[in-house]
């Protein structure tokens, strides 16, 4: 388990932001804190005394491939989704089963069996279907055409959970980065408060600089508690996707917020903003290669073909082919005045062959009505593709504009912020400036740094939606 996050009563190592030295002063603050942690245990309710929400110590540590792993075996949708292929696979036998035959056995008892001159006929037969035009072995490629979509379909939501785990463990590092931010700052206002008593006792502040550099310091609480929420939010998030059922309030631990920490070249989430974009023109290539909404797309066409030539072939009857025995009876022993026949003149074998006559309608209907499912599936491919390059083109320029916003946030803006509130407070310590200026460049630090995790979660989400237009992992 990293160091990076405890409960609120008891904050630790927050962001290794190597900017300033208010940045080691406030780690210095936090390690003397942090020999008052409680044990890890049971969710404590709001303090009645502090009215601090606390939330238990992190009791599980994810990297993102253990998240995508976990999801494959145990996520809801792809749980249920896998049924589709042995439903599938069992219409594949289906289509190969050769009808079983009928058998016929028309017998009699009584006077009109036995007492008549030509006696009754007495009939035991078997009737086969016959399929034509190839029926079965379309049926058969129909049904593996099935399959093979059913197959696409799983890979395709597969992607789709793993795009959205993506999301979630993104949401997670930067709620876990909110809360080591908003325990970073206090203890800069705690060190403010310090400063503040200590020029008190010398005689060179008053009572009320005191007053307002404490109430710098309780304004943090409402933010504490927004920001344990929103870090339980978002692992409860993270827990129902990767399949679990959240029972109870937890907070899940993240091994990967680089970006966050502005120290980490590559991280699993997303590639460094240092690299270099892929080119856009491969991109839309490989997404209309590999993206498997487009190949299931793809796949429907061919079913509809292959549902299509079926539709054509019904309007050609399957034979009926009966072959059997039939024998006649009578008494052995005739009426007075009736000659008796031998028995060998009642029997025989027969043949019968039936087959739907197409007369009046010949199957035109099935045939109009596939067809129009063809046109239609053909269509949603020509859509589909279209949207992909939007999307991909859309994405790709969000990618962009949010690296270029990293750039300028990790060049310019959190050196001049943190610069500006170290200097305000060493004025203040000294006496060069009084104490709203220091606690105004404080906040705006403050507000910095929480825009700049506002561009890395923009970066993230940007590249997740590239990943998810091109339909593939990209390479970082």
């Amino acid at each position: 388990m990293k160091p990076r996050m405890k409960i609120l009563t008891t904050p630790t190592v927050v962001i290794c932001l190597v900017l300033t030295t208010s940045v080691f002063e406030v780690q210095n603050v936090l390690a003397a804190q942090s020999k008052f942690a409680p044990p890890s245990g049971l969710m404590q309710s709001a303090s009645v005394n502090t009215g601090i929400v606390t939330s238990p110590t992190p009791s599980r540590n994810f990297s993102l491939s253990v998240c995508f792993d976990t999801a494959d075996r145990y996520n809801k949708e792809i749980v249920s989704a896998r049924w589709n292929l042995p439903i599938a696979k069992a219409g594949i036998r289906i289509a190969r089963a050769i009808p079983n035959p009928f058998f016929q056995l028309q017998t009699g008892f009584g006077p009109s069996f036995t007492q008549l001159f030509t006696g009754q006929t007495m009939l035991a037969n078997f009737t086969e279907q016959f399929l034509t035009a190839g029926k079965r072995g379309k049926r058969i490629g129909l049904a593996q055409a099935n399959y093979e979509l059913a197959d696409l379909q799983l890979e395709a939501l597969r992607f789709d959970v793993h795009n959205r785990v993506r999301r979630a463990y993104a949401e997670l590092a930067a709620a876990e980065a909110y809360e080591a931010l908003i325990e970073s700052e206090r203890a800069v206002g705690v060190k403010l408060l310090e400063i503040a008593k200590a020029r008190f006792d010398a005689g060179k502040a008053s009572k009320s600089e005191v007053l307002q550099a404490d109430l710098n310091v309780l304004q943090f609480d409402t933010q504490r508690n927004l920001a344990q929420g929103r870090l339980q939010q978002a692992s409860a998030a993270l827990a129902l996707i990767v399949g679990e059922k959240p029972e109870h309030i937890e907070v899940i631990d993240v091994d990967d917020n680089g970006l966050f920490k502005l120290s980490a070249e590559k991280t699993e989430i997303v590639p460094s903003p240092t690299h270099s974009l892929p080119m856009l023109a491969p991109l839309i290539s490989t997404a209309y290669r590999v993206r498997p909404d487009l190949k299931a797309a793809k796949q429907q066409v061919l079913i509809s073909r292959r549902a299509l030539t079926l539709a054509k072939a019904q309007r050609f009857p399957d034979l009926y082919i009966g072959a059997g025995y039939a024998w006649s009876t009578w008494a052995k022993t005739q009426p007075a005045g009736l000659i008796a026949q031998p028995n060998w003149l009642g029997q025989g074998v027969q043949l019968t062959v039936t087959a739907e006559n197409p007369i009046f309608y010949q199957h035109q209907g099935e045939v109009q009505q596939v067809l129009g499912n063809l046109r239609q599936s053909e269509r949603k491919v020509d859509l589909l593709k279209s949207q992909i390059a939007t999307d991909i083109v859309s994405a790709y320029n969000a990618v962009g504009v949010a690296r270029a916003n990293i750039f300028v946030f990790q060049k310019d803006l959190l050196p001049t912020a943190a610069e500006v509130a170290r200097l305000a407070r060493l004025g203040y310590q000294y006496g060069a400036t009084d104490l709203a200026t220091a606690i105004i460049a404080q906040q705006q630090y403050q507000q910095t740094l929480s825009s700049y995790f506002d561009a890395v979660v923009a970066y993230q989400n940007a590249w997740a939606d590239l990943e998810k237009a091109v339909g593939s992992p990209l390479q970082s």
